[in-house]
């Protein structure tokens, strides 16, 4: 019987090959290089088999054999390009994909490949100009679409990527490929809105992904940060249930779940949680990160040191890690330490950005020039902050302060021979010697316990002759005024540092006492439930926006007997003008640092008490015990005043 030619049997083996029979063509193609070893086509043929069977390595060997046959190939540099994308080679891949744009420029592959050579190395705008290229060759690819907008979304271009995933879902495209890219796209729009803060149409967008492919473990966790964002933490923990049932040791949905189940006091399954990842992976640092969190937040502060360490080690170069470390260190008392730390505070998660002025950082010794200090951080930081500028006192010829521009009349009434201005985007424009932000002056006068200043009154000074008119509007019946503010609004820990009002009725319910409502945003509604519940009025100050008028919230507190308040920028405001003040703070990692563990008084203001929730201790409770204590104040200022 006649043998087949050569021709045939790579014919036998393409059509093997197209069959889905990938094993057995990757054997017939090796018959007809044994026939012919000089056969190109067959080398590009095994090449594209073994990849399609993962042996990247061997269809490498074949393709760089056939390119050694014939060099102008398109189709050969364009599989190799491909397959070293696989090995991580994106450099190599990159000349690669190039060499066959060269051969043939109209190959959208080659050039979507190439794509996805810049987007591995890193080169995320370049990436999407050569998605642009491909999609103008073929605009219905999927890949290219999705591949461009992960692009995007790497260079922070968060809109145009919403707007490229809406392009996909828009594609009129064969049934099965389409679904699956709309899945993609919708998990896509969901990330990149997540990411501009819009994180109800960011859940609406993963619940349109999870419609298609409903055990997506990616699109569950992703979607329960999202729903976490919006306080929605029971929803959230549901999401990440179906994504670890969906897949058990998905790595992402443990640490999430940790995160959630701290924000809702629930620290030990938070341990447990993230410890499931470090028996795996104990090198991870995103899950050690998330142990740290959670040992705060079950108070075993030492373990918490420790377990920062050992994340420190495991990367020198984190930001997180340090700054974490830095702000329990404070917070325990070890200030030296932690200050020392708290210089890596920039462009870790919290978003901080130095402002980069051209001139050194003051470097705490006299400066025979112009010192500009600016504010960092939220109002309630900078307040806290300020209380160092009475020490700079003779340390330069000159002090700019830069801050918040609702704090400017305030401050400048405050630090008498330092110019105050409002801090804008733009850099401050006068000649300065030296800068350095407000937070940095803890490294060089709170070093320890005993180097804060023991002060008879605040480092703050109101509007007297406003304070004075509101004092008597507010204590025309003599009775004691008590100021109170009950929620915080900061976007990681608010929800856990606020309160109810119902929850201060133990408080509500003094006798001889004017309520006064010292907290921003609108609050009409708690107090129209306390008047119909308990018949207590809480009165609110409608000439003072409490949020935005900072000078006639200042006043307001000084017309005042006593504030209690929960960890919020009323607090350090209060203290800051050496109110009488209590302080009720929250268990776990919502506890501040500056309230310090174990301090009954702060020592950054003169009359501030810091009243502590114990584990599982509900708000009332302590509403009780710091009631107790203010009742015995007010007969002492009644006492005073008979």
């Amino acid at each position: 019987m006649t043998e087949p030619s050569t021709a045939a049997l790579l014919q036998e083996a393409i059509a093997l090959h197209r069959s889905g029979a990938v094993a057995e063509a990757i054997v017939s193609y090796q018959r007809v290089l044994r026939r012919d070893p000089g056969n190109a086509d067959a080398h590009y043929q095994l090449a594209m088999a073994c990849c399609e069977q993962d042996r990247i390595a061997e269809g490498i060997g074949s393709v760089e054999r056939a390119l050694a046959l014939d060099p102008g190939q398109a189709r050969a540099h364009r599989l190799l390009g491909m397959a070293l994308i696989r090995l991580g080679r994106h450099a190599d891949a990159l000349a690669s994909f190039e060499r066959a744009i060269a051969l043939a420029p109209e190959s959208a592959a080659a050039h979507g490949g190439r794509a996805d050579a810049l987007s591995g190395l890193g080169r995320q705008a370049e990436a999407v100009e050569s998605y642009d290229r491909a999609l103008v060759l073929r605009p219905d690819s999927i890949e290219d679409w999705c591949n461009r907008g992960a692009a995007l979304f790497e260079l922070g271009r968060y809109e145009e990527a919403v707007a490229n995933s809406d392009r996909i879902i828009a594609l009129p495209l064969p049934s099965l490929p389409r679904e699956q890219g709309v899945a993609q796209a919708h998990f896509n729009r969901a990330n990149a809105l997540a990411r501009l803060g819009r994180h109800e149409e960011a859940v609406c967008s993963y619940d349109q992904a999870l419609a298609i492919d409903p055990n997506s473990a990616d699109a569950l966790n992703n979607r329960a940060n999202a729903l976490g964002e919006l306080g929605r933490e029971p929803e959230a923990l549901t999401s990440l249930d179906r994504a670890l049932a969906a897949d058990p040791q998905h790595r992402g949905a443990l640490i999430t779940r940790s995160a959630i189940l701290g924000r809702l006091g629930r620290h030990q399954e938070a341990l447990a949680s993230c410890e499931r990842v470090l028996s795996r992976t104990p090198d991870d640092l995103e899950a050690c990160l998330a142990r740290a969190r959670a040992l705060i937040g079950l108070e075993r502060f030492d373990d918490a040191v420790a377990t920062l360490d050992r994340a420190i080690a495991l990367d020198p170069q984190s930001i997180e890690s340090k700054w974490n470390k830095s702000l329990l260190c404070l917070g325990l008392g070890r200030l030296a330490e932690g200050w020392a730390l708290y210089e890596h505070r920039w462009g870790g998660a919290k978003g901080l950005v130095p402002r980069r002025y051209g001139v050194p950082r003051w470097n705490g010794q006299r400066l025979d020039g112009t010192l500009l200090l600016w504010s960092e951080q939220g109002l309630g930081d900078e307040i806290l902050h300020a209380s160092m500028v009475p020490d700079l006192a003779g340390c330069a010829r000159a002090i700019v302060l830069e801050v918040e521009p609702r704090l400017v009349a305030l401050f400048a009434r405050s630090f008498a021979g330092i110019d105050v201005v409002a801090q804008r985007s733009e850099l401050y424009a006068g000649d300065i010697d030296a800068h350095e932000p407000l937070g940095g002056l803890g490294r060089y006068f709170r070093p320890s316990f005993e180097a804060f200043p023991r002060r008879p009154q605040g480092y703050l000074v109101a509007d007297r002759a406003r304070a004075k008119e509101l004092r008597q509007r507010l204590a025309s019946d003599r009775r004691a005024v008590i100021g109170l503010s009950w929620i915080s609004r900061a976007p990681a820990s608010g929800q856990s540092k606020s309160a109810k009002l119902g929850d201060l009725e133990p408080l509500l319910r003094l006798p001889g006492g004017r309520l006064v409502d010292l907290q921003y945003g609108d609050t009409l509604a708690e107090r129209a439930a306390i008047k119909r519940d308990l018949d207590v009025e809480v009165a609110r100050i409608a000439d003072i926006d409490n949020m935005n008028d900072i000078d006639g919230l200042a006043a307001l507190i000084t017309a005042c007997d006593l504030v209690v308040t929960v960890s919020n920028t009323t607090a350090h405001l209060a203290g800051a003008l050496g109110k009488p003040t209590w302080v009720m703070v929250p268990h776990g990692h919502a506890r501040m640092w500056y309230w310090h563990k174990d301090r009954a008084e702060s020592p950054w203001y003169p009359d501030l008490r810091v009243r502590r929730q114990v584990q599982g201790q509900p708000w009332g409770d302590l509403a009780f015990a710091v009631s107790r204590e203010v009742s015995t104040f007010l007969e002492t200022i009644r006492a005073e005043t008979e």
